[in-house]
């Protein structure tokens, strides 16, 4: 049984009886051993991904549906657990901020941490600047994997809870850390444009 698929499941646990979430427990994990199993070939780094967020997420919010949950409903459990999640991983990031002026050297290695941990491999396409800046984290993905399996498994409309997460993230560093992304592939956009600006060093930037 997968803990990820039983901690999202739990968002909704108040909305059923306990024999009722118990099966919803269940079918969430076997749907989600049979989408594991339906793309066992996928290449290790997008198996980061798909694991431990997508198929979970996925296998749960289809699931919660199945039992009667409308659509928004089951998006906003996903959206709560990911927001959580990202809220208590990225706390102690923040804090590292506020030490010593950390927060002057996050632009830049947020864009080495993402070509890392969001890599080509695991299925993101990027647009780089032709430029960089040291103050200003700034690329745009064109592809994301988030989007294809949602789109693969037509469930599309779950697709924004996993970019709200990104909120939680990267909205809360530093007052000095300016969160500027205007849209997302999974509401609509034809890019992610991930922009974090150091004000301090450039209160008027503008792309």
């Amino acid at each position: 049984m997968s803990r990820i698929v039983q901690m999202m499941a739990s968002g909704a646990r108040s909305n059923f009886s306990k024999e009722e979430y118990r099966e919803i427990v269940r079918r969430a994990n076997a749907l989600f051993d049979k989408l594991t199993e339906e793309n066992r070939d996928l290449p290790k780094a997008l198996k980061k991904h798909t694991g431990t967020n997508i198929f979970p997420a996925i296998a749960v919010y289809k699931t919660l549906t199945e039992h009667g949950m409308s659509s928004e409903a089951a998006t906003d459990v996903i959206r709560r657990f990911f927001r959580r999640l990202c809220g208590v991983i990225f706390t102690p990031v923040s804090w590292y901020q506020h030490i010593c002026g950390n927060y002057h050297r996050y632009p830049a290695g947020m864009v080495k941490h993402s070509l890392r941990d969001f890599s080509p491999e695991a299925g993101f396409e990027y647009r780089m600047p032709e430029t960089s800046n040291p103050a200003v984290a700034r690329f745009d993905i064109v592809s994301c994997p988030y989007h294809a399996m949602c789109e693969k498994y037509d469930c599309l409309e779950l697709n924004p809870a996993f970019c709200d997460s990104d909120d939680e993230k990267y909205g809360h560093l530093h007052r000095n850390l300016k969160w500027a992304r205007t849209g997302t592939i999974g509401k609509g956009a034809p890019c992610c444009d991930f922009r974090i600006i150091d004000i301090s060093r450039c209160p008027d930037y503008r792309d």
